[in-house]
């Protein structure tokens, strides 16, 4: 079995491991053989990690706020003549469509 599939199943297994446990794999370290594989010295894969609890979803006062922070930001840029006018208002629809 070529390295690249042996380091693929070990992370899946780890990966499967944290699911388990409703929570998702932080990696540590990857730790493989190196080449050349013969006479003994068979490709392997060895990874450190812990299981950290998911992500939360984004709330839509958090997205609100994103949202808000990148229309000040654009507004800045504008009022320090890095933007004109015309690119000023094509980004803020870019941001307000989104």
């Amino acid at each position: 079995m070529p390295l690249e599939a042996i380091q693929a199943e070990v992370e899946q297994k780890a990966k499967d491991f944290c699911n388990e446990k409703n929570k998702t794999i932080k990696r540590l370290k990857l730790q493989t053989s190196k080449p050349p594989h013969i006479l003994g010295n068979f490709p392997r894969a060895e990874i450190t990690f812990i299981c950290v609890d998911m992500p939360k979803a984004p709330t839509p006062d958090a997205f609100e706020d994103v949202m808000y922070i990148r229309l000040k930001n654009l507004k800045q840029l504008l009022n320090d003549g890095i933007l004109t006018n015309e690119e000023f208002e094509k980004e803020k629809a870019k941001i307000l469509n989104q």
